[in-house]
């Protein structure tokens, strides 16, 4: 099968035997295999200089504008054009010299993360939210919107100094907290506190146990009150049908080990409520009934 090619080291055309065949000669094919050697050191001996050129420069704490472009790895006009914007820092030693620390460097590309940078013809403001107009839908801090988009990856966009929030992913994040417009009533934490002499701990357990709606406005956070209470009202109607392992034992002068082998041997039903062990009283006295 006859093909024709060109060959790779002179450029002469030629009728090559083979698919693969690359050169016209055999003089040719010597001195491209010679070149690409050549080519190969000289990128082996480049990233060897460029290796120790970055080995040293990171022992450094202070640059020229030169060393910190290598090291970035950007052109020292580029530098010049950071410290010019005030993004980057540098100090001028002498009308020659200047210097730019590492912290600097690292600070600049610490404050500065990526941002998605759009056309204004493509931009469709609808979709958005400035950090002010979800501190006000929202009643959250606007600091706290910074935290929050940062902390979860909320696309946004720049334009003109002024950040844009997607208000697709911010409404999503804030559905979870939408509450019921019905309620009106609710408790702060210290209002319960009071009036059920709970813990802050008892009173977030009440609330995880429950599902009782809740609600933060202005850094502060909000109970339902009719949700609260019933559910306090329920747990003390229910403490009247049930007997805890410690009461049964005050109650009928039983050791923990008696308890346990009642429940057990007349198979009592018996739940876990927090920490304790709790059962029907009705189930328990009819037991202890047959006993005596």
């Amino acid at each position: 099968m006859e093909v024709k090619r060109i060959c790779q080291w002179c450029g002469k055309p030629f009728i090559a035997q083979k698919t693969t065949t690359c050169y016209c000669s055999p003089q040719c094919s010597k001195r491209g295999y010679k070149h690409r050697i050549k080519e190969r050191k000289m990128e082996l001996r480049h990233m060897q200089e460029m290796q120790e050129l970055r080995s040293s420069l990171e022992k450094q704490e202070y640059f020229t504008f030169s060393q910190a472009a290598r090291l970035m790895g950007v052109s020292r006009q580029y530098i010049y054009k950071l410290v010019k914007e005030d993004k980057l820092r540098a100090s001028r030693i002498s009308g020659r010299m200047s210097l730019v620390r590492r912290a600097d460097i690292e600070l600049m590309l610490k404050s500065k993360p990526y941002e998605r940078l759009v056309a204004k013809s493509d931009f469709d403001i609808s979709e958005y939210y400035t950090a002010e107009e979800i501190a006000e839908k929202y009643k959250v801090n606007a600091k706290w919107v910074w935290t929050y988009t940062r902390q979860h990856k909320v696309p946004k966009v720049r334009i003109r100094q002024f950040n844009y929030y997607s208000k697709k992913h911010i409404d999503a994040a804030f559905a979870k907290y939408e509450v019921d417009s019905d309620l009106t009533e609710w408790y702060t934490p210290e209002e319960i506190q009071e009036k059920y002499g709970m813990t802050r701990v008892a009173i977030r357990s009440q609330v995880y146990r429950n599902n009782i709606p809740s609600k933060k406005e202005h850094g502060q956070i909000y109970y339902s009150k009719l949700h609260f209470d019933l559910s306090k009202t329920s747990e003390q109607e229910s403490k009247a049908e049930y007997y805890t392992v410690k009461e049964a034992m005050e109650k009928f002068k039983l050791s923990r080990d008696s308890v346990y082998g009642i429940l057990q041997f007349h198979q009592i039903n018996r739940e876990k409520n927090g920490r304790f062990v709790r059962f029907l009283k009705v189930e328990f006295d009819r037991v202890m009934g047959i006993r005596k």
